[in-house]
């Protein structure tokens, strides 16, 4: 299963002496702490690009169409003054189930039918990113696949709980993987940071790689 996907590159990063994490997500926030980057809030019509962007991309398949919208959105992100020495980083997460997106849920009982409905299915979680200087644009997003078991009367207390007690109402799909009762989920492939919000891994090479790529030119 590919799991990694180019979506739009250009230029060249030059020197980096700083980051930037245009998120306020405290999972990012901990998962990118490596880093240590400056934290910077900002705020996007995320629906308005999402109705824009998946209508743009009606030829593609409805994954397809979902995480190139899901780019779109964590480019928007970074639409602001970039300071020269700086790597911003930005991000969205999406849940695909069903050929829908599920984004936050607006109230409990949505968050409830968003959970019921994984059950006895495999569905998709998209995280996109982009790695943006005032040179260089990389941007390129990764898939993960959760298998749900199948429902059974034992699990509703479990999901009960989860409902009213892990505040699934700031998480796309109405679920952080690492908050979920283990007897849910039968298996995932791809990377589970992609579920978590961040693909830490790629993230970490792309940026590295890319220093010792241009180290190595220079000497």
């Amino acid at each position: 299963m590919k799991t990694i996907f180019d979506y739009q590159s250009q230029g060249q990063a030059g020197q980096i002496d700083s980051y930037v994490l245009l998120s306020n997500s405290p999972r990012r926030k901990e998962l990118l702490q490596f880093l240590a980057p400056e934290i910077q809030s900002v705020e996007v019509d995320e629906r308005r690009i999402e109705e824009q962007f998946m209508a743009e991309f009606a030829a593609d398949d409805f994954l397809t169409r979902a995480a190139k919208t899901c780019c779109e959105i964590s480019k928007a992100k970074s639409d602001l003054p970039l300071e020269p020495g700086k790597l911003y980083i930005s991000a969205d997460t999406i849940v695909v189930a069903d050929d829908r997106i599920f984004n936050k849920p607006l109230d409990l009982a949505e968050a409830e039918a968003m959970l019921r409905s994984y059950f006895g299915k495999i569905h998709q979680v998209v995280t996109s990113v982009c790695l943006r200087t005032a040179d260089s644009l990389d941007v390129f997003y990764t898939v993960a696949e959760i298998d749900f078991v199948d429902y059974y009367p034992a699990l509703e207390e479990p999901i009960q709980t989860y409902i009213h007690d892990k505040q699934p109402l700031d998480k796309a799909g109405a679920y952080g993987i690492q908050e979920l009762d283990p007897r849910f989920v039968a298996g995932i492939s791809g990377d589970i940071h992609t579920i978590i919000g961040l693909p830490v891994a790629e993230v970490s090479r792309r940026i590295f790689s890319t220093k010792a790529l241009e180290n190595s030119r220079a000497l």
